[in-house]
């Protein structure tokens, strides 16, 4: 009968009589939470130039995705691909043009925005047989 009192005298409307015994942390207020942060520089990417593909060792930290970006020569920079793993292909936007040079980078990427860029990669492209 103790035992019953107590549990109830603990028991709140938002709280079961089992979070009652081990005791519950306490609620938030609404919009309390704290938003992710950006996520941090990746580390040194490397560009494989059979593949056409730009890899890192780790994800960023914070990063849910990596992002390539490609700009050639006296152009703009442009979104190359996407991946949540930690090698990105840098043709998944469209093919490279051959006989120019590409200058290639690494981010990453969470629902916050873009980070802080890696190292820049350049590429000549070569011509077609």
């Amino acid at each position: 009968m103790l035992e019953t009192v107590l549990v109830e005298s603990a028991y709140r409307k938002d709280q079961t009589p089992e979070l009652a015994k081990i005791g519950k942390q306490p609620r938030r207020p609404s919009g309390g939470a704290e938003p992710q942060p950006l996520p941090v520089a990746p580390g040194p990417a490397t560009f494989d130039a059979t593949a056409l593909t730009l890899s890192v060792a780790a994800m960023p930290d914070h990063a849910t995705t990596l992002r390539a970006f490609r700009q050639p020569a006296g152009g703009t920079a442009q979104l190359a691909g996407t991946s949540t793993t930690t090698t990105v292909s840098v043709i998944a936007a469209g093919p490279l043009t051959p006989g120019v040079t590409y200058e290639f980078w690494l981010v990453g990427h969470n629902s916050q925005g873009d980070g802080p860029e890696s190292n820049h990669v350049s590429h000549a492209v070569p011509m077609g047989p």
